[in-house]
């Protein structure tokens, strides 16, 4: 069965997430169509898709490439992303329907952690998941569209070579997790929201920003 845009794009996210940036990635659009049995338009909107959260940039005379992570500005990442997510935080939607999906997408991220995948995998799954619960939340689209960029940045630093192994953030993870399911179930989004957003994260960077 062929896979919808927003598979292949999660496909593609998370191979540029588990290289750490470790090396320069090229994303040839012939080769991700022949790999997921598509034509060249739905890989050209995916990597749009994927351009739109900073994920990967095109650059003349190369192609499509995942954007590089630079080790002099991590420290300003980290603090660019500790303030969006505080903004967000502040922001919350005024649709109350929502909680139910909410809900559920906190349900996957607890159990894309539980499953026998690999760990790194298994992480940038459940992320996806919080990251979508989150968006929701948020009210604003300019926040939220600025929190994916920043957010699946964060991501590509916590698998980084240089950060701590992922051991103790996923016990960080789970707590955060089972904290957040309960909120959900109560159905109040507002301290929910502030839940999702809440410093640290250290269970996805091993280092929390603060201001």
């Amino acid at each position: 069965m062929r896979k919808t845009n927003a598979e292949i794009a999660a496909e593609v996210r998370e191979r540029i997430c588990l290289n750490g940036g470790a090396g320069e990635i090229l994303l040839h659009e012939g080769q991700l169509a022949t790999e997921f049995g598509v034509s060249r338009t739905p890989i050209r909107q995916v990597l749009q898709m994927l351009a739109y959260e900073n994920l990967v940039e095109t650059r003349s005379g190369i192609g499509t490439i995942a954007t590089p992570l630079d080790p002099g500005k991590m420290e300003a990442d980290f603090r660019a992303f500790a303030a969006i997510l505080t903004a967000c935080g502040k922001c919350p939607t005024d649709q109350e329907h929502i909680a139910g999906q909410v809900l559920d997408r906190l349900r996957d991220a607890r159990r894309f952690l539980d499953r026998s995948v690999g760990a790194d995998s298994a992480l940038i799954r459940a992320l996806s998941a919080y990251l979508e619960a989150t968006v929701w939340l948020v009210g604003d689209h300019i926040l939220a569209t600025a929190l994916r960029s920043a957010y699946w940045r964060q991501v590509r630093w916590g698998l980084h070579p240089d950060r701590p192994k992922l051991d103790d953030r996923f016990a960080i993870f789970r707590d955060r997790l089972d904290d957040c399911v309960a909120l959900a179930e109560a159905g109040d989004p507002i301290p929910l929201l502030a839940k999702l957003t809440e410093l640290p994260v250290s269970h996805m960077t091993g280092l929390d920003p603060q201001g």
